[in-house]
């Protein structure tokens, strides 16, 4: 009896609530343009640029961009390819291999904006994304993951975007949206992001893909 009275509740308050999973908003393309043309311009602000952008184009979760080594990186003539450690769905802690092609525009080119992070900062060794103090000072430690995602919200927030809709992980689900919209496959797009659950990608795939091949679209309105 008592079972059966909760799960009359629960479903009443799903009738209210509705069951749809509302995260936070995916960062698209233009979104990051705009980002990136508010980001002060002094050695923080190419920092950030490099996090953003780099955080972008290769999907990456908070923790894995916490956690990268300028040894992690191999210069290529197509761009970098950034070599992660075992992650949240690499159990066998086998690592895996993400290339950042170079960007058709310097602006927001991921590969210009993490050399010349690493140059300005004078990092050769060690973490690649520090803190940098009031005096312009970088530090030794690496950021933390939560300090990835204060980064993600604040440049949010200085480009007039309201920083409650945006997180860390708007920008590993920007990458998926923003290629589903311009045509990538799932497996390419399964490939950047390491996501081994294609549900979860399709959800991404879903939005991103709204407005193509969209029945309303032949209704000659």
């Amino acid at each position: 009896m008592q079972n059966a009275v909760v799960s009359e509740v629960w479903k009443g308050i799903k009738r209210t609530k509705g069951t749809a999973q509302h995260g936070k908003k995916p960062f698209l393309t233009s979104d990051l343009r705009r980002i990136v043309e508010e980001l002060p311009r002094n050695l923080p602000g190419t920092r950030d640029r490099a996090l953003l952008l780099a955080g972008f184009a290769g999907g990456f979760r908070r923790s894995e961009l916490a956690r990268l080594q300028v040894e992690d990186l191999e210069g290529t003539p197509d761009g970098l390819i950034v070599r992660l450690s075992r992650s949240k769905t690499d159990q066998e802690g086998q690592g895996r291999a993400v290339a950042l092609p170079y960007g058709s525009d310097p602006l927001t080119c991921p590969v210009r904006a993490l050399r010349a992070w690493l140059e300005e900062a004078g990092i050769t060794t060690g973490p690649l994304f520090r803190a940098v103090d009031r005096k312009g000072v970088v530090g030794n430690q690496a950021l933390h993951a939560d300090s990835v995602g204060y980064l993600v919200k604040r440049a949010a927030g200085r480009a007039g975007l309201e920083t409650l809709d945006y997180a860390g992980h708007s920008l590993r689900a920007g990458l998926a949206t923003q290629a589903a919209m311009n045509g990538a496959s799932e497996l390419a797009i399964m490939k950047q992001t390491g996501h081994r659950s294609l549900a979860t990608v399709r959800k991404y795939i879903r939005e991103g893909t709204l407005f193509r091949d969209n029945a309303a679209l032949k209704l000659g309105l």
